[in-house]
C-alpha cells in the first residue's frame, strides 16, 4: 500500500494544485486531504488523491493530518463525520435512509466514498458511531451504514468499536419515549431559569448491547430495525450523558490529541434513580435530549448540538457556566429552528455556524431568526493574513449546487423517441402526469458537504464551488478568546 501524507502547506485558506505529467491542473486540493505517495522527483511527489493522479511540490505533504470534521449533505437532517488527530474515525448521526433521500445517496455513501476511494481502505472502520437523538432523520441512515448496503446493489464492510447514545428510545406502545418517575430534583448550580425543583423524569433509558438487542418492551418498527443493527455490530454500546463528562477515550492526558467533552444530555436523578427531564412534547422531550459535544484542539473549539431547542438549552445553561458552550465552529441547533433561547446563541459566540439542513421540506429550515441571531451574536475573528471576518454562516442546503436542464430526446432500446409523445409522473406529484419535454431534469449535483479542518491554531472551513475543482476557502486563527 502506498504511503499516505497529507497535505500540510502554510497557507490553510489556499488550495494545491495536483497537475499530470503535462503540468495541466487535474485538480485542487484542500489542507489536510490525504494522498498517496507514488514517487519523488525533483521536489515534487507524484501522489494518488481523490481518484486522480498528479504531481504536488514536495515541500508541502506532512506525515500527520489534522483534527478534521465533515458536515455530510444529508438533506433535512444531521450526518457529521469526525477524524481525530490520532488517527480514528467518529460519525456523529446519520440522516435519513438513503431510499428516503431525495438524492437516493445519504452518510452510508459518503463513509463508503471517503474509505475505500480517498482513503485507500477498503474497511470502514469507525472507532465510535454516536446517535445524538432517537429521530429519523438522525438515526435512520444508520440502517444503510451499519448493514454496509447502498440499497444500489453495492455493499461495503463496515467495523464499528463503539455506539454512544442518549439512553432515549422509541417504544411502540405508550409512554413511547419510556416509563417516567415523578418527584424533587436537586437544584442545578445556576439558576437564572428557575428550572423547576419538581420534575417528571423518563428512567426507562436504554444503555448497552442488551438493551437493544433484547428489549424489556418491543421497539416501534424502524427503530426496532436500527435497534437490531445496534445490538450486532459495534463491540460496545453505552449512554452518555454530561455525567460521563468525557467521551471515553477522549478525556484531558488520554494521549488521543483531542478532548471530547460531553456536555448533554443532562442527566438528573429522582429518589437516587436516574433520568432525562420531560421537557414538554414527545418531539421536544426527544431533540432536547441530544448528545452535546464540544471537542477542544489545542486552542480550536468545535462544538455539535444536535436537535437542542429553547427548553433543553435552558436546561444546559443551568448545570453548565454558558463559557462551556464558547466555540469556534458550532454546529447548528435543529437545523436552523427558531425555538431557540437567544442566550445560548450568545454563549455558543461562534465564529462560524454551519446549518444542516435540506430542500423540499415542510420545516422551513434555517429561519431568519436564526441565521439573523447566529451572526448577531457570533465573533469576528481574525484571518491568517491578518484580516478581520465577520461571523460566518455555513447551510449544507445553500453550499448545495445542481444544473437542471430540459430533455432533447429520449432513448429507448437504441430507438429515438420523439419526447413530446412521453409524459412522466412524479414522485410527490400526485397522480397527474406531465409532458416530458417540459419538466425540468437535474443533470449534475454538487453536494453541499462543509470542510473543517484545524491544526489547534488555525481553523479552515471550505465548500465545493458549483463549477470546477475549486474551493471557497476561509481561514482563522482558533481561540475562544476574543
Amino acid at each position: 500500500m502506498a504511503k499516505r501524507k497529507y497535505i500540510r502547506h502554510g497557507k490553510p485558506a489556499d488550495t494545491v494544485a495536483l497537475r499530470n505529467d503535462e503540468n495541466k491542473l487535474v485538480l485542487n486540493l484542500l489542507w489536510g486531504d490525504p494522498v498517496h505517495v507514488i514517487e519523488e522527483s525533483g521536489g515534487y511527489t507524484k501522489v494518488w488523491a481523490r481518484a486522480a493522479t498528479g504531481w504536488v511540490p514536495s515541500d508541502v505533504l506532512a506525515d500527520e493530518g489534522l483534527l478534521e470534521l465533515c458536515v455530510i449533505d444529508v438533506g433535512q437532517g444531521d450526518g457529521v463525520l469526525m477524524r481525530t488527530p490520532d488517527d480514528k474515525w467518529h460519525l456523529i448521526d446519520a440522516g435519513t435512509t438513503n431510499q428516503r433521500q431525495m438524492t437516493r445517496k445519504g452518510a452510508a455513501n459518503f463513509l463508503r466514498w471517503k474509505f475505500q476511494d480517498d482513503l485507500q481502505r477498503p474497511v470502514v472502520e469507525l472507532e465510535t458511531v454516536i446517535v445524538s437523538h432517537p429521530d429519523l432523520d438522525h438515526y435512520g441512515g444508520l440502517l444503510d451504514v451499519l448493514s454496509g448496503n447502498l440499497n444500489d446493489g453495492r455493499e461495503f464492510e463496515v467495523v464499528v468499536e463503539r455506539l454512544f447514545h442518549s439512553g432515549l428510545g422509541r417504544f411502540a406502545a405508550a409512554p413511547k419515549f419510556g416509563k417516567t418517575r415523578s418527584g424533587q430534583v436537586q437544584a442545578p448550580p445556576f439558576d437564572e431559569y428557575r428550572i423547576p425543583s419538581e420534575a417528571e423524569l423518563i428512567t426507562e433509558l436504554l444503555d448497552g448491547k442488551g438493551s437493544f438487542a433484547k428489549p424489556k418492551r418491543p421497539f416501534e418498527k424502524t427503530f426496532a430495525a436500527f435497534a437490531a443493527l445496534a445490538g450486532k455490530v459495534p463491540r460496545l454500546v453505552q449512554r452518555l450523558s454530561n455525567a460521563d463528562e468525557y467521551l471515553p477515550g477522549y478525556a484531558p492526558g488520554a494521549g488521543s490529541g483531542a478532548v471530547i467533552r460531553v456536555l448533554g444530555p443532562v442527566l438528573e436523578t429522582v429518589a437516587g434513580v436516574p433520568g432525562l427531564r420531560v421537557l414538554g412534547s414527545e418531539s421536544v422531550t426527544r431533540n432536547g435530549h441530544s448528545v452535546v459535544l464540544r471537542v477542544d484542539y489545542g486552542r480550536a473549539r468545535l462544538l455539535l448540538t444536535g436537535d437542542l431547542n429553547t427548553a433543553s438549552q435552558r436546561l444546559l445553561l443551568s448545570y453548565h457556566d454558558r463559557l462551556a458552550f464558547a466555540a469556534d465552529v458550532a454546529k447548528g441547533c435543529h437545523h436552523g429552528s427558531d425555538d431557540i433561547d437567544l442566550r445560548f446563541v450568545r454563549a455558543m459566540n461562534a465564529r462560524a455556524t454551519i446549518i444542516s439542513s435540506g430542500d423540499h421540506e415542510s420545516y422551513a429550515h434555517p429561519r431568519p431568526r436564526v441565521l439573523g441571531a447566529s451572526a448577531r451574536y457570533g465573533r469576528e475573528a481574525k484571518g491568517v493574513e491578518g484580516d478581520v471576518l465577520p461571523p460566518l454562516l455555513y447551510s449544507t442546503e445553500l453550499a448545495r449546487s445542481v444544473s437542471i436542464g430540459f430533455v432533447r430526446n429520449v432513448e429507448v432500446a437504441n430507438d429515438s423517441t420523439n419526447i413530446t409523445s412521453v409524459r412522466v409522473r412524479l414522485d410527490g406529484g400526485g397522480q397527474q402526469f406531465r409532458s416530458l419535454a417540459s419538466t425540468p431534469v437535474i443533470g449534475d449535483l454538487v453536494y453541499g458537504l462543509v470542510n473543517v479542518r484545524t491544526d489547534g491554531e488555525t481553523v479552515m472551513l471550505a465548500t465545493r464551488r458549483e463549477s470546477g475543482s475549486d474551493f471557497d476557502v476561509q481561514a482563522f486563527k482558533a481561540g475562544v478568546d476574543p
